[in-house]
């Protein structure tokens, strides 16, 4: 298998870290890609986004969630658990990935000029990295269940969120969640997401320069 990924990209952090947790680094190539210009990529998706999955049989995963899905089916689903933790997991997943959504769209509507600015469009971002924040705060019992795949979602997007938006301070109010991040991101799949190359993929592809996501 093959996996085109960007490495500032939660989504691709989040399946990186994944294939460590369930030690399938060895039947993974890694392809290191810009998605803002890699034609190769748009062959295999359509949309040009990262994380893609590409099969042995040249099929294509796409995105982050369905790749998850299928991973975890190759492990025994150990990061998925079966019902009734099955929602749970999944809802922590797409709390990740929402903030992580937010946290992106954000930064790039504020990179463009004040004339041109959607104002409202980044204030509706900023209230739903509020809101996910506040709630993973005051319900934190699931920092207490046992790792799945909604805790790496959390993680990468926290990490995420510290990269892009540092000057939103988002752990100066919450000391639970920023605990709990602290303790996690130490995790060895957490550090191998962040720089896959220290890792035990078996090969690194980088056919572009380093991606901007």
């Amino acid at each position: 298998m093959q996996l085109f990924y960007a490495p500032r990209s939660p989504f691709s952090r989040k399946i990186l870290a994944m294939i460590v947790e369930l030690d399938l680094a060895t039947r993974v190539r890694l392809v290191r890609t810009d998605p803002w210009t890699d034609e190769t990529l748009r062959q295999h998706n359509p949309s040009c986004k990262v994380p893609t999955l590409l099969l042995d049989d040249g099929s294509a995963l796409f995105d982050s969630p369905v790749i998850a899905r299928y991973l975890d089916g190759l492990s025994g689903h150990t990061l998925i658990p079966p019902a009734p933790r099955t929602w749970d997991a999944l809802r922590r997943e797409a709390l990740g990935d929402g903030l992580a959504e937010a946290v992106i769209r954000r930064f790039v509507d504020r990179l463009g000029p004040p004339d041109v600015r959607l104002d409202r469009v980044v204030a509706r971002q900023e209230a739903a990295i509020t809101a996910i924040l506040d709630q993973l705060e005051a319900a934190p019992d699931w920092m207490q269940a046992p790792t799945d795949l909604g805790h790496l979602a959390i993680a990468c997007a926290l990490d995420y969120l510290d990269g892009r938006s540092p000057e939103l301070e988002w752990n100066a109010q919450r000391c639970l969640l920023a605990a709990w991040f602290h303790d996690f991101r130490a995790r060895p799949s957490m550090k191998i997401a962040a720089d896959p190359i220290i890792g035990t993929f078996q090969s690194i592809t980088i056919p572009h320069p380093p991606a901007e996501v």
